[in-house]
């Protein structure tokens, strides 16, 4: 007999279950184990289904039975029927999800993970809209700042003390206030030449044969005192020195410096006149002296009462050699240096035997020399004017302190560190080892360094410091240095013009203007330079310059201050027609005529008009349009009028939007701008009574709005090729408005059998077809399925029209029943005002658009009063 085994423990069982699987495969799929939780919640499940499935009646407060009992309600017949609608799932709080069921748990963690993918995606994109709508309102608030500092005056707040002020002062100190100065007038003349020879042009391929900088210097002697005229004067000499071949390329960086070396031996070349010519005596040089004889005579008076030359200068027969030769080649005497070095060539061997040679190779441009002929003793410099003709040659490496009694003035220096520059090629070409050779960039920093104090300490001369800047090539900073200057902000204006007529005048690109504008809050730049992306380059902000002073002239001279800003195409005329550069140029153009014959609202003699006959007058700007690379009036109307019109549309000068947009032939624009205003008004109406029209109509600049509506439609309608492109829904939309207008106003007087007669009379209401024999709802239906298809002008209104129209219905019934004699004429008629009544209430409920909440129980009050 075999043993009893002892009982299974459930542990055990639990154990030998796990083992019997352990020979198979492991399972990709986890197990799932049942704990208490899960177990927990399935049987709670159950419950619930078994529970909403036993059909057991819910417990109700028997309190709350009597109260909807008493009030006619079946909570029987209720509770059964909602019954079926679980309606504690739809608010029950979220619980986690225990499921045995793997393909459900991963479906739920899948959804899950959609869910707050969507959430995370929504979370970052309301943070990406609140980034961009920040950046978006900071730059919209940084581009107003700045068009306001422009207006003002002022550019780059951030720095204030070093921005000059551009507020041009265009005001003559001794003629009455708000007359400008004669210049500005002699000037603006000049400038619509040169625009009207442009145009001229325009249209042809040939250059341009305006002399701009004898037409300047004219204006200048005619408008300036003595003393100004000189000094500007010599400034247009000195431009003219500097300006490349006419038609010919753009000038290179550094291709003035020969013009300047030019300018400046002439003027010297006066001084030598003029000194001979003041000491006669002293000089002694003869009637009609040749040029040796009046350097001869420069240098008797140079060296004063002595008689003699002083002792250090190397002399031959009382003539200081080294001097003389300076002298010639001081004033630009290159030929006359060369012949009188042959002649003296036995002397000048004994103090420099290779001088010649060098000098010959330097001015013939002969090979290099002979080393042998290079060598220069440091003795034989002891005569600084022998050491400064070497060192303007290239002969040898001169300390500068050797030539400092002979380089003097501003314009010697210049002269000489430009000659250096322009004969660097010629110097490097005669000698057989490379020097250093100075460089324009080094000396436009140096003059930059020194600034206007170091030439101008007291104020008294600023055009010296300008003409330095010009001599350098720094026409943009000179520019930008004399608008500074108060009393020559005028002349600055016109010298930048006539640099970028020379195309002298380095003009920044639209990524340098967008650089310098988004930068100006955090560096303010000086006054009107800015950064370009060619290192340690700068450009002039012609197209602000400009701006501000077409902004400066008085209203008297609008026309002046349009001419200017035709300027800022002035660059374009050189560059291609068809460039990007010129196409910017005419656009910036554009936007800024815009602007300044908006503000002056002058449209019909800058844009045109239209005669009473029909006939169209041509406006100022229209001579012009080449200029703005404009060829046809529908052009025209498309880049200036249609501009104009929608500024005037959206800023709300409402007479203005409708004459331009006429002038533009854009006749179905000008109804619905029209429409825009009548529903507009009748809104303020709707909300805020009759009394604030006349404010609002102030406001908008036009007190008969509904005057010029019916008069522009009336005229519209007599000219058969306007009536031919209108827009009939336009056409009738303006109408109705009106009619509505008249509605309103009649309703107003108390002249309600005319207003009824009115608003059926537009087929907005079901109150024209109703009768003893039409059904209240069709006819109700019909209109209401119009009402869909009407203007927004319209249908924004429609809670106004339709209380309107029932009060008028109201007191025409009102003022019958009060009657003391009630006939059946009167009779049948409150009978049709009661059915009007009711057919409008059926059609205010069909109405498929929003309408304020107490619209439809003062209609139902109305209606109730009448039945």
């Amino acid at each position: 007999m075999l043993p009893a085994k002892p009982p299974l423990s459930l542990s055990t069982l639990l154990e030998e279950s796990k083992r019997l699987n352990t020979h198979l495969a492991p399972s990709a799929i986890p197990a799932v184990s049942r704990g208490l939780p899960l177990l927990e919640a399935e049987s709670r499940k159950l419950v619930a289904r078994s529970s909403r499935h036993a059909g057991a009646p819910p417990l109700h407060d028997p309190r709350a039975h009597s109260l909807l009992a008493g009030s006619g309600v079946d909570t029987d017949a209720m509770a059964a029927s909602s019954a079926p609608s679980a309606l504690l799932s739809a608010f029950e709080m979220l619980q986690p999800s225990y499921d045995a069921h793997v393909e459900t748990f991963l479906a739920q963690q899948h959804e899950l993970s959609i869910v707050n993918a969507i959430e995370e995606s929504e979370l970052s994109t309301l943070d990406d809209f609140d980034r961009c709508m920040t950046a978006h309102m900071q730059q919209v608030w940084e581009d107003a700042q700045k068009s306001l500092f422009d207006e003002v005056g002022q550019h780059h707040p951030a720095n204030v003390s070093s921005v000059p002020a551009a507020c041009f002062d265009l005001r003559d100190a001794d003629a009455p206030a708000g007359v400008a100065h004669p210049r500005v007038a002699r000037y603006a003349a000049v400038v619509r030449s040169l625009n009207d020879a442009r145009a001229a042009v325009a249209t042809r391929a040939a250059p341009l044969q305006f002399d701009l900088l004898s037409a300047l210097e004219r204006a200048t002697s005619e408008s300036s005192s003595e003393l100004m005229s000189k000094q500007i004067g010599q400034v247009w000499g000195l431009i003219a020195r500097l300006a490349p071949a006419a038609g010919g390329p753009a000038p290179a960086p550094g291709a003035h410096v020969a013009g300047a070396c030019k300018y400046l031996e002439d003027i010297f070349v006066q001084h030598v006149d003029r000194v001979v010519a003041q000491y006669p005596h002293d000089a002694d040089v003869g009637g009609v002296p040749s040029v040796h004889r009046k350097i001869e005579g420069y240098l008797k008076v140079l060296f004063g009462r002595l008689g003699r030359a002083p002792a250090f200068l190397e002399v031959f027969n009382n003539d200081a050699i080294w001097a003389h030769m300076f002298m010639l080649y001081r004033c630009g005497y290159r030929d006359q240096l060369l012949k009188y070095c042959r002649e003296m060539e036995d002397v000048i061997n004994d103090s420099d035997p290779g001088f010649v040679a060098h000098l010959t190779a330097f001015v013939d441009g002969s090979p290099a020399i002979r080393a042998s002929d290079m060598s220069v003793a440091a003795a034989s410099l002891e005569d600084p004017y022998k050491a400064a003709l070497y060192s303007v040659l290239g002969r040898a490496n001169v300390p500068r302190k050797t030539a400092a009694e002979v380089i003097q003035t501003t314009e010697d220096y210049l002269w000489s560190a430009l000659v250096r520059i322009r004969d660097a090629d010629a110097i490097a070409s005669i000698t057989a080892a490379a020097r250093p050779s100075s460089s324009l960039a080094d000396l436009q920093a140096l003059m930059l360094k020194f600034g206007p104090a170091h030439f101008d300490p007291h104020n008294t001369n600023p055009l010296l410091y300008l003409r330095v800047l010009l001599l350098c090539g720094l026409f943009e900073h000179a520019v930008d240095y004399l608008l500074q200057v108060d009393r020559f902000q005028i002349e600055a204006v016109h010298i930048a013009i006539l640099l970028v007529h020379l195309r002298l005048l380095r003009l920044p690109d639209q990524a340098d203007t967008d650089a310098s504008a988004s930068s100006s809050s955090s560096a303010a730049s000086a006054g009107y330079l800015v950064d370009t992306n060619d290192s340690g380059l700068q450009a002039f902000d012609f197209a602000r310059m400009l701006a501000q002073y077409a902004a400066s002239l008085p209203a008297s001279a609008a026309d002046d201050a349009v001419s200017y800003l035709l300027l800022l195409t002035l660059p374009a005329d050189s560059a291609a027609i068809d460039s990007p550069v010129a196409a910017r140029q005419r656009a910036s153009c554009e936007n800024a005529i815009v602007r300044a014959l908006y503000d002056g609202r002058d449209y019909a003699h800058f844009v045109g008009d239209i005669q009473p006959d029909g006939t169209r007058r041509q406006g100022f700007l229209e001579r012009y349009l080449p200029l703005l690379g404009i060829s046809s009036h529908e052009q025209f109307s498309q880049s200036i009028i249609r501009k104009l019109a929608d500024r005037s549309r959206d800023e709300g000068r409402l007479a203005d939007a409708v004459l331009l947009y006429n002038l533009g032939e854009r006749y179905n624009t000008v109804l619905a701008v029209l429409c825009k205003q009548l529903g507009e008004l009748l809104y303020v109406y709707s909300t805020s009574g009759g009394s604030a029209i006349a404010s609002v109509v102030e406001t908008m600049g036009l007190e008969d709005i509904d005057g010029v509506a019916r008069a522009v439609l009336t005229h519209y309608k007599q000219r058969e090729h306007i009536s031919r492109v209108l827009d009939s829904r336009a056409v009738d939309t303006c109408s109705t408005l009106l009619a509505l207008m008249d509605f309103l106003s009649l309703h107003r007087r108390g002249a309600f059998e005319d207003a009824l007669q009115v608003i059926e009379g537009t087929q907005l209401l079901p109150l024209s077809d109703v009768s003893e024999n039409t059904a209240t709802s069709v006819a109700a239906g019909q209109y209401a399925e119009r009402v869909r298809s009407l203007d927004d002008s319209i249908t924004r209104n429609f809670s106004l029209i339709l209380l309107t129209a029932m009060d008028t219905l109201s007191r025409l019934y009102a003022g019958l029943k009060e009657s003391p004699f009630l006939d059946a004429v009167k009779q049948a008629t409150m009978l049709i005002l009661r059915k009007k009544a009711r057919c409008l209430m059926v059609f205010a409920g069909m109405i498929q658009f929003r309408m304020p909440s107490d619209t439809y129980a003062k209609l139902n009050r109305m209606d109730v009063f009448m039945n």
